[in-house]
């Protein structure tokens, strides 16, 4: 994953633009409506000082003085009017924004590979999901409620300006070449730290996630001040940051003031020059410098509003890279077939992006219909790597697997792991009750079904003893239930998919040696019309498998039976023999 792949700031706007129009694009109308509207008061306000003035208070106009009250009360009824549709439909834009966007990374999410996962930060993905997509939609639609309402004020505001006096206004319009040299100068200032801010967020959320998963070896290995120590060092770079951001964005107010001020005292001057007073009415006069002043407002809005805008650009190209991101290669076109088939590895190799040796050379067996195949092999052998293949969380890098005569990746995704029961060594298992965790994905099914799965895996008798049995929440990844309990759960909810095919990726490590001796009895039933493929580090578990194949750096080293690779008298007999030794020692 390459963080340095942003799209540019334009593109971002139009994206979130489109979806905006697209997602009730009348809300954004309605929008619009009400920035429109209440641009056009603050020049109506300065256009009523002339009449006021110059009929009212120096001439005395009866006719001025009954409707400029009324003048001023439908203003501001006009005014609130707009600020309330504005404020209503940008909230109802900006929310329906953040529900489409969260559907969207959510959904991304579901079909990434693993490879991405691999290589990805959890802090920076559920930092991107919660914080960004927020900041880039809150902000977005904030900035762009001032950019458009502040905008179209100061244009009327010019527009009564010129009006009034176009000298004058020329004058005052003379910064608009600084003010704009400094905006393209802080652009991309801004855009880096607000980069910053989201990524130290994101490893606030990961360091504070890794503490919350593992208190308990935090606690075991006194890491306390370590990690207070760590989270003080993320702490205080997102402070750092936030606040050179903070100072960045004061000195971009403070000079486009101070550029605002000389130009306000420049136009006072001028005023005062004799050609130009002689031919302006106090009415007039007033009128221009109350213009002038009411562009003070939006013109610091403005100028406030391009920090907020690359915060919303720098959220929005991190949420958009998520959204962009390469889902799973799915080209498989072939909707059904027979999984009660021989599974071929035909001279299959395997090498992450992030690796430089392969992790599988060439590896070709066959696993026969209702065959149990053992997979053994020192750490690191390329093991798990082997048997992912088979659901196809990792692509290979040549050669070919096949189901029948089928190619693997001809073979729809939902359909292949439709398929495929599995059960890794770590455990996954959901904040939800017992029942729902062995029955998930599969709505609907029988209780006497679920009761069965979990016989089946020896689960039943603790289940039973839980405060309220099935219905039990068994908290986050299964943290109020035992090792052994979790990989019962596991186990059972295997069992309940019941497809006709089955990988044990160390299926029985966590449990305890007469519950790993039950279910190995399960097993032996269980594994009647299946394809299982079996990873084990202990070799006496897999005594009683069909076919046992040895993994040495990524190749194999021996295959047969277990007796068969006994009477080798290889390498396989010599790690049988070493672990049999050091369980009688034991």
């Amino acid at each position: 994953m390459n963080k340095q792949e942003y799209l540019s700031g334009w593109v971002v706007w139009k994206r979130l633009l489109r979806q905006a129009i697209k997602n009730k694009g009348s809300l954004l109308f309605f929008a619009l409506l009400g920035m429109v509207i209440t641009a056009s008061t603050d020049p109506a306000l300065s256009a009523i000082m002339k009449p006021m003035l110059d009929g009212a208070f120096v001439n005395k106009e009866q006719s001025t003085i009954d409707w400029i009250p009324l003048a001023l009360l439908a203003i501001f009824l006009m005014r609130a009017t707009g600020i309330y549709l504005t404020i209503c439909f940008m909230a109802q834009v900006g929310r329906n924004l953040v529900v489409q966007l969260r559907a969207q990374m959510f959904e991304k999410l579901l079909t990434l590979p693993s490879a991405y996962y691999d290589q990805a930060s959890s802090g920076d993905l559920i930092s991107r999901i919660s914080y960004n997509v927020e900041r880039v939609t809150t902000t977005a639609s904030k900035s762009l409620t001032i950019l458009i309402r502040d905008s179209l004020t100061i244009i009327g505001l010019l527009a009564w300006m010129f009006y009034l006096s176009w000298i004058l206004t020329v004058s005052f319009l003379l910064i608009g070449p600084l003010v704009a040299l400094l905006v393209s100068k802080l652009n991309k200032r801004f855009r880096r730290l607000s980069h910053k801010t989201q990524e130290s967020i994101g490893e606030i959320i990961q360091d504070s996630h890794e503490v919350i998963q593992g208190n308990r070896i935090v606690k075991i290995f006194s890491g306390r001040d370590f990690e207070t120590s760590s989270f003080s060092q993320i702490n205080e770079k997102n402070r750092k940051i936030n606040l050179r951001l903070a100072t960045t964005e004061g000195a971009n107010s403070a000079i486009i003031m101070m550029l605002v001020g000389f130009a306000l005292s420049g136009i006072v001057f001028l005023a005062t020059v004799e050609s130009i007073i002689s031919v302006i009415t106090v009415g007039t006069f007033v009128s221009f410098m109350f213009a002038m002043l009411m562009i003070l407002a939006p013109a610091r809005n403005l100028a406030n509003v391009n920090a907020r805008l690359q915060q919303a650009i720098a959220a929005g190209q991190n949420v958009y890279q998520l959204i962009d991101a390469k889902p799973e290669v799915d080209q498989g076109h072939i909707s059904t077939f027979d999984a009660h088939a021989l599974i071929s590895f035909d001279s299959v190799s395997l090498q992450y992006e992030s690796g430089e040796a392969p992790i599988l050379d060439n590896v070709s067996f066959d696993v026969t219909p209702h065959e149990t195949v053992a997979l053994v092999g020192r750490s690191g052998c390329g093991k798990t790597s082997l048997v992912n293949l088979l659901p196809r969380f990792y692509e290979i890098t040549s050669g070919k697997i096949t189901i029948g005569d089928i190619n693997l990746q001809d073979i729809s995704l939902a359909v292949l792991r439709k398929k495929i029961s599995y059960v890794g060594q770590d455990i996954v298992l959901f904040n939800d009750t017992v029942k729902n965790n062995i029955a998930y994905a599969l709505p609907g099914l029988s209780d006497d079904k679920i009761n069965q799965a979990a016989e089946a895996a020896n689960a039943l008798e603790f289940i039973n003893e839980l405060p309220q049995k099935f219905d039990t929440i068994i908290g986050e990844n299964g943290v109020l239930l035992s090792g052994g309990q979790k990989q019962r759960l596991a186990i059972a909810r295997a069992f309940l998919k019941d497809a006709p095919i089955l990988i044990l990726d160390e299926a029985t490590s966590a449990l305890d040696t007469e519950s790993e001796r039950y279910i190995h009895e399960s097993f032996v039933a269980l594994k009647k019309n299946r394809t299982t493929l079996v990873v084990a580090h202990h070799y006496s578990t897999v005594e009683n498998a069909d076919k046992i194949v040895l993994l040495d750096k990524g190749k194999i080293l021996e295959i047969g039976s277990h007796s068969e690779l006994l009477a080798l008298n290889g390498t396989y007999s010599n790690f049988y023999n070493l672990q049999t030794k050091q369980s009688v020692n034991q």
